[in-house]
């Protein structure tokens, strides 16, 4: 693997700030390292597709969350904001997405539904927008993310005001054009121009990032319970999710 980018902590931060970027590094740290190259299919994962294909899926969200830390530590220290904001707001709809799955694997192990499961891994490994995929492929129709940002509101109350105003800072809005660059003396009309005048905003990046925390007891849950799917699977054997 290679080096980790993480955000660089200057003298001119606040004590808070400083800390609370501390903290997120030692967060995308320790998810950087709990990447795998490879998944083979070996152990219990031997004897369930569907434990895979849950291992698999939490796998690739994983990178992508690092993906996502890191770009928006890279951003951040070049004081360009505006594609910190951008990773930031997809960082929160990505836990939330994680945070709905392990909550419905958990549920549907619960139920023994193992047609369940397997339907809930292959939507969400294969979940589109596209509308020809979705005309050929109906089951494979992404749920709206609102529908995840609304159900990690009701566990982290808050969470939803919050991707509300990164949405308002992504999207070209005022927050997102006139207020994310300019201002404006209206003395004389003058508009002056700052394309890292965002970086003052920095408590709302903290807290997309702070969800970040919750990541690895998802991650935990979900190879305890891929562990248990294919305990389930074996038992059962239904050949048509071989």
């Amino acid at each position: 693997m290679t080096a980790v980018h993480l955000f660089r902590i200057s003298a001119d931060m606040t004590e808070d700030h400083a800390n609370s970027f501390t903290a997120i590094n030692h967060e995308i740290v320790e998810l950087a390292g709990r990447r795998r190259q490879t998944i083979s299919v070996s152990g219990h994962l031997a004897r369930s597709k569907i434990a895979w294909k849950i291992e698999t899926f939490a796998e690739a969200v994983l990178y992508r969350l690092v993906a996502l830390a890191e770009g928006t530590a890279l951003s951040w220290n070049a004081a360009i904001p505006l594609p910190a904001f951008l990773c930031t707001r997809a960082i929160v709809e990505t836990v939330a997405l994680l945070v709905d799955f392990e909550a419905r694997t958990a549920k549907l192990l619960e139920a023994e539904d193992l047609k369940g499961l397997d339907e809930l891994t292959m939507n969400r490994i294969f979940s589109s927008r596209d509308e020809e995929w979705v005309r050929a492929e109906p089951k494979f129709k992404t749920v709206n993310v609102m529908t995840h940002i609304e159900k990690l509101d009701r566990l982290l109350p808050g969470a939803l005001g919050h991707y509300e105003r990164l949405s308002e800072r992504c999207h070209p809005n005022w927050l997102g054009h006139h207020e994310m660059f300019a201002s404006t003396d209206y003395r004389n009309g003058t508009v002056t121009y700052d394309s890292s005048k965002a970086m003052k905003d920095g408590t709302a990046i903290i807290a997309g990032l702070t969800l970040l925390g919750v990541v690895e007891h998802c991650l935990r849950q979900l190879r305890q319970l891929s562990e248990k799917v294919s305990e389930l699977h074996h038992r059962v054997r239904p050949s048509p999710l071989d």
